[in-house]
């Protein structure tokens, strides 16, 4: 992920402790994409669905994106969290917009995992998500969703003109000394344009 308030964050942690493939073995099921798929559409628990999605990470391709996409909205947040990181990694940013998308899906509630996601390898395709999102829920510097910063800053990166940006922005702007110190030096420094100092 290339944002500037998390700049050390990565999608290509591996297994070091060895407990996913571990989990597989104790169950008797090949460590292959293919099993982790199965594991997928069979839905037999949420434990199972989460290592299955932790395992694709590690060995899954770009086939196993379908799979992903449909446990993304499944009941469990550790689940849905996973498979929007899951899928980030594995589309490289082709599947940003679907990502996004999920800001408005009503069944997704792992929204900062959604914002992360699509920050991983960041472009404009999840711009009119994204606003929506944040228009609707981001009410000033205090009063903002978990993810909230991070949508501020991917909006200044590439939709500084989006009319839906520029209402967050004003609402940032205003009471601008609300922000941590850190939010405040990257958005001065880096989108001197749009925030104040």
């Amino acid at each position: 992920m290339k944002t500037t308030l998390f700049p050390n964050w990565t999608l290509d942690d591996t297994d070091d402790t060895g407990a996913i493939s571990e989990y597989f073995h104790n169950e008797k099921m090949p460590f292959t994409q293919e099993t982790m798929i199965k594991c997928l559409k069979m839905k037999r628990n949420k434990y199972e669905i989460y290592w299955a999605v932790l395992a694709l990470r590690m060995l899954g391709t770009q086939k196993a994106i379908q799979y992903l996409k449909e446990v993304s909205t499944y009941k469990n947040l550790d689940v849905q969290g996973a498979s929007v990181l899951t899928i980030a990694y594995l589309a490289d940013g082709s599947e940003n917009e679907y990502l996004a998308s999920l800001l408005l899906n009503k069944d997704f509630k792992a929204k900062w995992y959604a914002v992360v996601a699509f920050n991983h390898k960041p472009d404009g395709k999840a711009v009119p998500y994204a606003a929506e999102y944040g228009v609707k829920t981001i009410k000033s510097s205090k009063n903002k969703p978990e993810a909230g910063s991070l949508i501020v800053e991917y909006l200044a990166r590439f939709a500084s003109e989006n009319e839906f940006a520029k209402k967050i922005f004003a609402r940032i702007n205003k009471d601008f000394e609300n922000l941590s110190p850190k939010e405040q030096k990257v958005f001065t420094v880096n989108f001197p344009h749009i925030f104040r100092n």
